[in-house]
């Protein structure tokens, strides 16, 4: 009885771990391991421990006026997404009215967000892929749409509001009609040019 009873309460910790996990702990997560993965990058970029051959080369056209060149790189730090792929700046410069960046993959970083990616997407079934199913060709997403009818059970009840003939909408039609007969009464011709 007692051994249940942890039992219990250990099942329901667990799943209610789980619960919060698939709300966000997750994002918080990948988020940790992207830090870390930027943190570990920085360090080696900083110390010069990367390979030269790797680096890309983006050129941005800087019209900038009084536009000073420098001859030699500095060191810069920032990260810059393309096609999914994120790269981090190593070393930058102005020269010749372009902005040079040279720039390395940050493949952990991109690793660690794809994963997150597809746990999302598992998660929230929302790649819905399901090869035993078979595939027609038509990959049709199915929405419901509900309405207030669908809710209650007079399907009738709402119809009140949409009539015509209702008294208290001749009766506001009336007072709009006065109303704007005053403001029309009131206007005063344009002044002449």
């Amino acid at each position: 009885m007692l051994f249940s009873h942890y039992l219990k309460r250990v099942a329901a910790i667990l799943l209610l771990g789980i619960l919060l996990f698939n709300f966000g702990g997750y994002r918080l997560f990948t988020n940790y391991l992207e830090n870390r993965a930027d943190s570990k990058l920085e360090a080696s970029l900083d110390k010069n421990e990367y390979n030269e051959s790797d680096l890309i080369s983006i050129k941005v056209a800087a019209n900038l006026p009084y536009l000073a060149n420098s001859e030699t790189y500095e060191r810069i730090d920032g990260e810059i997404t393309i096609k999914g792929i994120t790269y981090n700046y190593v070393k930058r410069r102005l020269y010749n009215d372009s902005l040079e960046l040279l720039c390395i993959p940050n493949m952990d970083k991109t690793g660690v967000k794809r994963a997150g990616n597809d746990f999302y997407r598992l998660a929230n079934d929302i790649a819905n892929n399901n090869p035993s199913k078979k595939s027609t060709g038509n990959n049709h997403t199915h929405l419901t749409k509900f309405s207030v009818q669908d809710f209650t059970d007079d399907h009738h009840s709402f119809a009140w509001q949409f009539r015509d003939h209702d008294p208290s909408a001749t009766w506001n039609k009336m007072i709009f009609a006065d109303v704007k007969a005053d403001f029309l009464d009131r206007l005063d011709r344009p002044p002449q040019a």
